[in-house]
């Protein structure tokens, strides 16, 4: 019996607890056994109440004593439980870390990261705070804030990657620690054969658990380490910030004060000159790598845009040399002169306004290719005078702002001012006291000219006076006002002759491309196009005055200080952003719109494959403003929750109040997704064709051939009978013409089905016939049915057959009769003596 027990014990659950039932069971048979045997024995027995008492308690011991068992095997089957699942869950989350740690972050990268940023900041703030007594460079403080703003973003997204990653790394290990402080874990069975499995399982799982569980630890202490260093560059960076922007605030209140006196006075660094490039150009160079890996991607976007352009211009260049319409050097023809050169500078024209807050470098750096790219354009193109003209503003505009870029003043500095603002001035004025300014192929330059002039007379008076910072600013801006003054108009003008040759290109029956309206382009960009160039120049020229540093910095606090209205929170930049998007998406879709009506009817499958394409610009639109609305909410932080709502309300309200509205526009959807009719279709309403001209959210319009458009509701287009020609094979034209009667029908029939065959318009399938039809009184009528490709040419075929037959009858003799009555006039007499025979003929009594 031990050993039975024993084998049990080290069985599976069921067979201990079968043995425990059973074990109970068999005592309380052994008791019941030894009472029944007491009264069925022959002997007499009394039974008392004490032998019956003793009875009872021995059940109620046997009980208990079985109940306790079970509570026991079942505390410890729950303890089993608890055990196996938090050693699954350890390894589980242990294999979790594993794999977290194992494609986490570098932290030998982000550390040498860290250090890149303390070495690039102590590089930016050297000379910046170190001497009073040289002059503060207006562009030495700005350079540096922007770098160490640059800095502190880069820090910024650094202390998020570490913290996301700390974060993450240290629930693994709370979770771990959690699940090692349960009680039950450390509880072993009585059982010690149990109990030793459960011990080696323990032992094992933690030599698993140990090296992870310690590289975790490792790791987030690692992390702590760096978070601090990073935590204490952003604690330097936020107050060298705010000391930069301090001193700069105060350099600019005093702006036109003298910085020093006598022209080769105190105030100027004693450092060589070569020392002063070297510390200038390793702070440039630092603003632009920074700059470039911030905003990589908008650059990569631009350099595609660039490529797609080109592409789309060299394909109008060789289309228009096909067709013999660029000979020679005409102004309307400089865009295809060089494509790519072409696409550069009108891309940067408009891109460069999309990227914040650049360094200067960047935009000098964007102006010389922009500027170089005309200079080749320019070639062969304007007059020798006026061509020296713009490659002495550019060089000029060069030396300038590479000046600029010098960040420490020097004597030598102050000499090259002076210089490049006499010859500014100079030259300026030289350009508008001689009689070249009628071969200017742009008169719009010589407002900048003018400009250039202006600003480079005052630089001059206040280098004399004293004040760099404000000569070296106004130098600069002359300069700069020109050439991107020149390099914007030529922008525009490019623009205009892309447009201009794509609408000579693509107003062709043969579109291949898209389809757009060309004719709706004029030959002149609109003004508008010139408003936008002027505020563009200001931003550009402003952005080189600390000024205009001001405005723009008070004017994004308005817009992005947080305010409230009722409930909610929100600024006037998420409804400016909010109302921008929406009217972005509305012009867009009005310009699909626009460049998309006026369709020329399909004359040809492969003519009618591109007009088709019209009658999707509908979902097109509809994406556009869905996406465009959308967009707006997202980005405004408008919550979205509150706006259905407002809108679940609205919804009962508006589905009863505007059900022909709404029918009206699921139509036209269901229009644009089915295509029973497209745009371009030829139609017939109430036995009228017309054009198809376009389809609309609410309504379609068609261009009717009587001169008038009718606006039809989409619902109602969908709802009555709507011939369309052109989803059919053809037109059937029935003529009928008769023949004498003795005319050879078959040689009649077989010249007109051979005259028919011979017409291109017609269908060979199906096959032209001619049939004779009826009898009639003077002629035997021939039924002609042909079938005709398109409906507009049905008239003018049906006449050229009918003129061809008669042409062809007369020629082989085959008389085409008409209708003929012999009309007798009589006298009275002759009718009286008409009617005496006629009563005498038929033998009448009364005569006789």
């Amino acid at each position: 019996m031990n050993y039975i027990s024993s084998f049990i014990c080290k069985g599976p659950k069921f067979l201990k607890a079968a043995y425990r039932f059973f074990s109970i069971l068999i005592a309380f048979l052994s008791v019941f056994e030894g009472y029944a045997m007491g009264n069925l024995s022959s002997q007499p027995v009394i039974q008392d109440s004490t032998s019956q008492s003793e009875y009872s308690k021995k059940l109620q011991k046997i009980g208990e004593n079985g109940y306790l068992q079970s509570l026991e095997e079942f505390e410890e089957t729950r303890i089993q439980g608890i055990q196996r699942a938090v050693m699954a869950d350890v390894k589980s989350t242990i294999q979790d870390a594993r794999m977290y740690m194992a494609s986490g972050v570098d932290s030998v990268r982000i550390d040498r990261q860290i250090e890149q940023i303390k070495k690039q900041r102590e590089i930016v703030l050297s000379g910046v705070f170190e001497d009073d007594s040289v002059i503060q460079s207006d562009r030495n403080l700005g350079v540096s804030g922007a770098i160490l703003n640059e800095l502190l973003e880069s820090a910024i997204s650094l202390k998020e990657k570490i913290e996301i990653r700390s974060d993450e790394l240290f629930k693994l290990s709370f979770k771990i620690d959690s699940l090692s402080a349960i009680k039950e874990v450390y509880r072993f069975s009585k059982d010690s054969v149990l109990a030793a499995s459960y011990a080696s399982k323990f032992v094992l799982v933690g030599k698993e658990i140990e090296p992870t569980f310690n590289m975790l630890h490792n790791t987030l202490n690692s992390l702590d380490k760096l978070l601090a260093r990073v935590d204490g560059e952003l604690i330097l960076l936020e107050a060298s910030i705010m000391e930069i922007e301090t001193k700069r605030t105060e350099l600019n209140s005093v702006l036109f004060s003298k910085e020093t006196f006598g022209f080769m006075g105190l105030g100027f660094s004693d450092l060589p000159f070569k020392e002063v490039i070297k510390i200038s150009n390793e702070k440039e160079i630092i603003a632009f790598s920074l700059y470039f890996q911030l905003y990589g991607g908008r650059i990569g976007l631009m350099v595609i845009l660039v490529l797609m352009l080109a592409y789309f211009i060299h394909n109008l260049k060789v289309r228009a040399n096909e067709e013999g319409l660029i000979e020679g050097s005409d102004n309307q023809h400089l865009v295809v002169k060089n494509p790519l050169l072409s696409a550069l500078i009108i891309i940067i024209g408009f891109f460069q306004f999309f990227f914040p807050s650049p360094p200067f470098v960047f935009h000098f750096f964007l102006w010389m290719v922009a500027g170089l790219a005309l200079t080749v354009l320019f070639f062969r193109f304007l007059s020798r005078y006026w061509l020296t003209f713009w490659i002495v503003v550019l060089l000029v505009f060069f030396i300038s702002n590479s000046i600029n870029l010098i960040l420490i003043f020097t004597k030598i500095e102050r000499i090259l001012i002076l210089l490049l603002s006499i010859i500014g001035m100079v030259y300026g004025s030289f350009l508008f006291l001689n009689d070249k300014r009628a071969q200017l192929k742009e008169r719009r330059i010589l407002y900048f000219v003018g400009y250039m002039v202006f600003m480079q007379t005052l630089s001059l008076i206040f280098n004399l006076f004293g004040s760099i910072n404000l000569s070296k600013a106004l130098l600069v801006s002359g300069y700069l006002g020109v050439v991107a003054g020149i390099i914007l108009l030529w922008t525009v003008r490019l623009i205009n002759q892309v447009l201009a040759l794509a609408s000579n290109m693509y107003n062709k029956p043969d579109k291949k491309l898209f389809f757009i309206n060309f004719d709706r382009i004029g030959e002149k960009v609109p003004g508008i196009f010139y408003f936008l160039l002027g505020i563009g120049w200001i931003i550009l020229v402003g952005r080189n005055f600390y000024t205009f540093h001001l405005i723009t910095s008070n004017f994004n606090n308005f817009l992005n200080d947080p305010r409230t209205l009722g409930n909610y929170d929100f600024t006037i930049n998420g409804l400016f952003i909010f109302l921008v998007i929406l009217v972005v998406s509305v012009l867009l879709s009005r310009i699909v719109s626009f460049f998309s009506s006026d369709p020329d009817v399909a004359n040809s499958p492969a003519q009618r494959k591109h007009i088709s394409l019209g009658s999707w610009l509908l979902l097109v639109q509809i994406f556009i403003i869905s996406m465009g609305l959308f967009l707006a909410f997202a980005a405004s932080g408008i919550p979205l929750d509150k706006i259905t709502i407002v809108l679940g309300a609205l919804g009962v309200g508006i589905g009863l109040g505007l059900q022909g509205l709404f029918n009206n526009l699921v139509s036209g959807v269901i229009i644009a997704f089915e295509n029973p009719v497209k745009v371009g279709d030829l139609i017939e309403i109430n036995g009228k064709p017309g054009v198809m001209k376009s389809i609309g959210f609410r309504s379609s319009v068609v261009n009717m051939f009587e001169g008038a458009s009718i606006i039809i509701p989409n619902g109602d287009l969908l709802g009555q009978q709507l011939v369309n020609w052109t989803m059919g094979k053809g037109k059937k034209v029935s003529i009928v013409v008769g023949v004498a009667y003795g005319t050879d029908l078959e040689k009649a029939s077989n010249l007109i089905k051979e005259m028919l065959m011979n017409d291109g318009r017609i269908n060979k399938q199906p096959v032209p016939r001619v049939l004779p039809l009826l009898f009639g009184d003077s002629r035997i009528d021939l039924e002609i049915a042909f079938w005709v490709t398109h409906y507009l040419e049905v008239p003018f075929v049906k006449g050229d057959i009918i003129n061809k037959v008669d042409v062809l009858f007369k020629k082989e003799g085959i008389v085409i009769p008409f209708p003929q009555r012999d009309i007798h006039f009589r006298s009275s007499f002759e009718t009286q003596k008409g009617d005496f025979d006629e009563d005498a003929n038929t033998g009448s009594p009364e005569k006789d």
